[in-house]
């Protein structure tokens, strides 16, 4: 009786949690330190997502950490199963750049900035 009592509490707490496991996501590189790019850069990130069909990624670059002024749309819409993504900045003015990325399911949505900036600077041949 008393695992039928634990799983039926564990069920209903789980059905009343729209999003299920969580949904939450966390840029890891650039790190903390920053980096330095001329042509490219992998951006990574960790997250844990439900398994919705309309779940997806969306990635940015900003010269500040304010969402509402200058932030730069990166890529089209990535799968969550996805854990990194190419970024051609080799047309980006020199500046440093955190990465915003923004985790959604339907209209529901969590974001994180990375700690460190990419730091573009173009090479002269």
């Amino acid at each position: 009786m008393k695992t039928f009592l634990m799983l039926a509490l564990f069920l209903l707490l789980a059905c009343s949690d729209p999003w299920g496991p969580g949904l939450s996501i966390t840029v890891t590189h650039p790190p903390a330190g920053g980096v330095q790019s001329d042509l490219s850069y992998i951006i990574k990130w960790v997250l844990s997502a439900p398994d919705y069909s309309n779940t997806g990624i969306l990635l940015f670059v900003d010269t500040d950490l304010n969402p509402e002024t200058g932030l730069i749309q990166i890529s089209d819409t990535l799968s969550v199963e996805s854990s990194g993504y190419l970024w051609d900045c080799s047309l980006f003015p020199e500046d440093d750049y955190y990465v915003r990325v923004l985790l959604f399911e339907g209209s529901n949505t969590v974001h994180d900035y990375s700690e460190g900036t990419i730091t573009v600077i173009h090479e002269s041949i």
